[in-house]
This record gives C-alpha cells, sequence and structure tokens, in this order.
C-alpha cells in the first residue's frame, strides 16, 4: 500500500483516506472496469481489482453506460456531481455516455432538523426564532452538498428560502477530489488514448466550479451581480438574497410564487395560465444578453431552474452555476456563426479551431473543411422556422470531437445553456427563430468594432502605458550611455548604399508625419462626434463628418502616393543595379 502511494498519489496517507481510496477501486472492480487498473498501475494489471472484489452478478446483462451511471451513484456525491457534468460533455464521452448520465440521480437522506438550526445559529449568531417567525423542519428539497428549508422572516414577514450546507461534504469532496486528481493524471499521460481531453484540466475546472457551489457567498455574489445585469429587463425577476443572515454555508434568498417550466411543460392545464409564446422569447431574450452582452450567465437553466410567474414573467433560480465569457470568446463565437450563415467554410473552420483547447489542428484540413460544409449545408438550407441552433452547436461538438478536437469549457457551459434554453423555448413556442433572435448581436458586434469611441477608450487606455515609456525613457538612454563610456557596447558598420538609406529614411519620414496628421483628424473628428459640437444632422454633427470624409480622401491619396513611390523606388534602384553591373564590367 505504501509503495502504491509514494509511486503516484502524493496525498495524505491517514486511515480514512486509504480507506476511501481503495473503497473506490475495489468498487470500479466489481463494475467490471478493469482497464482502469492498467492506467493506475501498469504492472499489476486488471487483476488487482478483481483481487479485492469480485464482479457482480446483479450487473450481468447491463451495457457499460448505465455500469457507469450506477458506479458514479454508488460511490457518493462528488462522482455523481463530475457524473452530471461529463453528461454535458458528448464531445468527451460520447453521445451514448452523456445520454445515460443525464439519468444520474442522488439518493441523498435529510440531515436532522436540529443539526440545520445549530448551523444557522452557529453562522448568524442568533437563535434561529430572532431570524424567523417560522421555519418549516420538513425540507422543500435534501440534495448531495445541502438542503432547502422554506420560513419567514420575523422582521417582515417576507418569505423565504434557507439553503444550509450538509455538515462534513466539504471534507469529504475534497478528498474525493484529491484521488480524481490522481487518476486524471494518469489518464492524461503520453499514450493514453484519453490525454487528448486534457482530463486534468477536466478535473481541474470541475473542482474549481464544485468548490464555488460549495461556498454559499458565492452564490449569493453571483445572484447579486445577475440581478444588476438583469435590472432594466422587465420581464426578468431575480430573488432577493438577506446577505445579513448569509454565510458560507447558510443561504436566505426571496421565496419566488409561481410554477416551475417543468411542471408547466409536463400539465395541459397549466400551460394555459401563460402567454408561453411570450415567456419563450423572453427567457432566450434574456439569455442571448446575458452571454453576449454581459459575459455572465446561467450556466444551468433547465426547466426545474426556472420558475413561470403570472404576470408572464420568469425568474431563474440556483445561480450556482454561472458561466463567464470574455469578449474575445464572444467574438469569435459569433464570427464563427456568421461565417457558417455566409457559408464562408475555411474562415469558419478558422475560428471554430480558436474555440477548442488546443487551438490549432494538425490533421487533414481538407477533411475538416469537407465536415463543415456537409454541417452548413445540412443546417443553414432549412427554412427560417426549422433553424435550431441547439441542432447546429450538437453537430459543431460531434464534428470537433470526430476530428479529436475538444471544446474550451466556457464556451462549452456557453454552449450547454444555448442547447437547453432553446429546447425550452422550442417546447413553449415551435415557431421560436432563435438563429434570427441572434442576427441583432452578430449586427452589433460588427459595429461595435468600427465604433470611434471604442477606438478612442483604447486610444485613451494605452495613453497611460505610452506616457510612462516616455517617463523611463531617459533612465533606459541614460544606462545606454553609461555601458557606451564603459566601453561594454561595440558595434560594427559598414557602408552600403548610405543614400538609398537616406531615400528611404525620407521616405519613412514623410509617411510617419502624413499617418499622424490623418491619425489626428480621424481622432479629432471621433471627439467632435462624441461632444454633439453642431451644427447637427440628424443628431450628428456635421464637422465630424466632414472631418472623416475629408480623412478618407486624403488616406485614399496617401496609399496612391504611396505606390507610385513605391514604384518608382523599386524603377530606380533597378536602374542604379544595371549601372553599377557595367561599370564593374568595364573596370
Amino acid at each position: 500500500m505504501e509503495k502504491l502511494l509514494t509511486r503516484g498519489l502524493k496525498l495524505n496517507r491517514d486511515l480514512r483516506f486509504i480507506r476511501r481510496f481503495w473503497t473506490i477501486v475495489e468498487t470500479v472492480g466489481s463494475y467490471g472496469f478493469n482497464e482502469l487498473a492498467d492506467t493506475l498501475f501498469p504492472d499489476r494489471g486488471p487483476g488487482l481489482l478483481r483481487r479485492f472484489r469480485p464482479a457482480r452478478r446483479d450487473l450481468r446483462g447491463l451495457d457499460r453506460p448505465t455500469k457507469l451511471r450506477r458506479l458514479l451513484e454508488e460511490l457518493g456525491p462528488t462522482f455523481v456531481k463530475l457524473g452530471q457534468i461529463l453528461s454535458t460533455r458528448p464531445d468527451v464521452v460520447g453521445p451514448v455516455y452523456a445520454s445515460e448520465l443525464r439519468r444520474l440521480t442522488e439518493h441523498v437522506t435529510p440531515f436532522p432538523f436540529a443539526e440545520v438550526k445549530s448551523i444557522i445559529e452557529k453562522e448568524t449568531g442568533r437563535k434561529t426564532g430572532e431570524i424567523f417567525s417560522q421555519l418549516d423542519e420538513q425540507p422543500l428539497a435534501a440534495a448531495s452538498i445541502g438542503q432547502v428549508h422554506a420560513g419567514v422572516l420575523r422582521k417582515d414577514n417576507t418569505r423565504v428560502v434557507v439553503k444550509v450546507r450538509r455538515p462534513g461534504i466539504v471534507e469529504t469532496i475534497e478528498q474525493d477530489l484529491e484521488i480524481m486528481r490522481f487518476i486524471a493524471s494518469r489518464l492524461d499521460e503520453p499514450g493514453s488514448p484519453l490525454a487528448r481531453f486534457r482530463p486534468v484540466r477536466i478535473v481541474g475546472e470541475f473542482s474549481h466550479s464544485l468548490r464555488r457551489e460549495l461556498n454559499y457567498m458565492t452564490e449569493a455574489a453571483n445572484l447579486n451581480r445577475f440581478a444588476a445585469d438583469c435590472r432594466n429587463d422587465p420581464h426578468i425577476k431575480v430573488p432577493r438574497v438577506w446577505f445579513e443572515y448569509t454565510s458560507t454555508r447558510v443561504l436566505v434568498m426571496e421565496f419566488i410564487e409561481g410554477d416551475s417550466a417543468a411542471e408547466v411543460q409536463s400539465s395541459p392545464e397549466l400551460r394555459k395560465k401563460y402567454d408561453l409564446e411570450k415567456i419563450a422569447g423572453y427567457g432566450v431574450n434574456s439569455l442571448l444578453n446575458q452571454i453576449f452582452v454581459a459575459g455572465f450567465f446561467h450556466a444551468d437553466p433547465h426547466p426545474g431552474n426556472i420558475i413561470l410567474l403570472p404576470d408572464n414573467r420568469l425568474c431563474f433560480i440556483d445561480f450556482g452555476m454561472m458561466g463567464r465569457v470574455g469578449a474575445s470568446e464572444r467574438r469569435i463565437f459569433l464570427r464563427a456563426l456568421g461565417c457558417m450563415m455566409e457559408n464562408d467554410i475555411p474562415r469558419m473552420v478558422d475560428f471554430s479551431l480558436k474555440m477548442t483547447l488546443s487551438g490549432h489542428f494538425s490533421g487533414d484540413r481538407a477533411a475538416l473543411e469537407r465536415d463543415a460544409a456537409d454541417l452548413v449545408d445540412a443546417n443553414l438550407n432549412l427554412p427560417l422556422e426549422k433553424l435550431s441552433l441547439a441542432r447546429i452547436l450538437s453537430d459543431l461538438l460531434k464534428m470537433l470531437r470526430e476530428h479529436g478536437l475538444a471544446l474550451r469549457p466556457d464556451l462549452y457551459m456557453m454552449f450547454k445553456s444555448l442547447i437547453t434554453i432553446e429546447q425550452l423555448g422550442r417546447d413553449f413556442s415551435p415557431q421560436l427563430k432563435i438563429v434570427d433572435m441572434i442576427r441583432p448581436f452578430l449586427a452589433e458586434m460588427k459595429v461595435g468594432e468600427l465604433d470611434p469611441r471604442r477606438m478612442l477608450r483604447r486610444f485613451v487606455g494605452d495613453l497611460g502605458e505610452n506616457v510612462e515609456f516616455a517617463q523611463d525613457l531617459p533612465a533606459s538612454l541614460h544606462a545606454i550611455i553609461r555601458k557606451l563610456e564603459a566601453g561594454e557596447i561595440s558595434w560594427k558598420v559598414e557602408h552600403h548604399r548610405l543614400n538609398e538609406i537616406e531615400e528611404t529614411l525620407y521616405v519613412t519620414g514623410e509617411r510617419l508625419s502624413r499617418s499622424l496628421l490623418l491619425a489626428a483628424l480621424f481622432l479629432g473628428s471621433a471627439l467632435v462626434i462624441v461632444a454633439k459640437i453642431p451644427p447637427l444632422w440628424n443628431g450628428i454633427p456635421l464637422p465630424g463628418i466632414a472631418g472623416f470624409l475629408i480623412s478618407g480622401v486624403l488616406s485614399v491619396y496617401a496609399l496612391w502616393s504611396d505606390h507610385r513611390q513605391r514604384t518608382k523606388f523599386l524603377r530606380d534602384r533597378e536602374k542604379r543595379r544595371l549601372e553599377e553591373e557595367l561599370r564593374r564590367r568595364d573596370y
């Protein structure tokens, strides 16, 4: 045992950890996944697993995806959470395994109400009776990480839900995560068939996500930011958080009166209660704004996490899993989608590769472009009402997986959210045109890249660094001069056609001066437009428009003039070369 630990685990070697590690090893062996032993302990072989626990007879006849699901359920909450994450990654585990892992359930017994009260009182420093006039003993829900109770605040009689973290769950999960990291490190070694999917990185992302889910202050902060991002959307309701009663182990938030989207989906009576076509549009548009405007979105918008309100508003709940996607990633995705719509296959492939873990492709580029063209033909030639973003994204993931490529985790969360919300939206409104709803965001991105205000902000943003460089320049020059005086710098100069160098410097200086003047005119025009200096035409300053037109004309003239000078320079240089060659021959 000690030898196995020192060979690769590098973990805490207390008795509790060793017992948990070998429980996992034995359970994996009993489910017939003996090839794992070859990867973890290649010199021992699969017999190592069979030696501790024989294969179970009750699993005979089950296929491997089903065995994997039941194995994860038996191993406990950390592995169930991992399975739930993998169920959203068919590009990693394949569609058959992903479909089976979606059936994962958590068989969790609620912990006693006395412990609930004890945790609340310890975290808040107050008796539960001082905070709540009512706190239900029977939980609304019990999960592996925590459980939820309904209550009423004493100070204003507001109905709330109280989430309390399960005692001891942090220690259990941390121990399992350390074992997962060891297993992933072995699967990530050269020669492993799973190495291309970066298992160490997947476990790292999973660990980060799970640790954030364990901290209810993080969820409260997520909810607070989400509320700020949605403050101008009248169709979205965001629950309130009581931060004075919230901590890492307790979360107190507003109780939302309404019907979950899952209940509405399955009830014909409830479907009549709402304008589902409007709700579908509100929900999809909200998620698109979360992704493409705020860059911070609900990463698990399944029907159980969406509440419908009587006035046809929506309320997202459960903010433990949120996604973040940067401006660069958003632009890459929108550009890939735009190229797809324009049938520009090579550029679509280029942008798609930028969304993968590796960022490049060393395989058969022609085959990849052929499959991309097939994807476009199979999806974008359909009538608009038949276009499905979910199908496009699913086909794109399938194409990447078939060519040994895996999507970056942050972008996959975005894909998953878009797929989930469209499926719900299509259930509520079959005529939903989500691809059409994305077009304004694509157009806004293209216009935004040419926005002079954005260019000006970038210029002003870099101004501080440029000023700092200018301030450091004298010290740098002084250091160079001191080295020259000390004889620490030497150089060699050879004379080769100084007249050409002089001419080149003259042309370069002339071009630089012209470029600076054009840039000044362009920026001045932008400032005039931003300041709205009259006279105005349809709200746009005429001097600014005139400035842009003049700078445009001068730019075209400058390019034409540069072309003429370049042509003359090359012609004169060739003439001098021929004359010099003739002189050498005469000599």
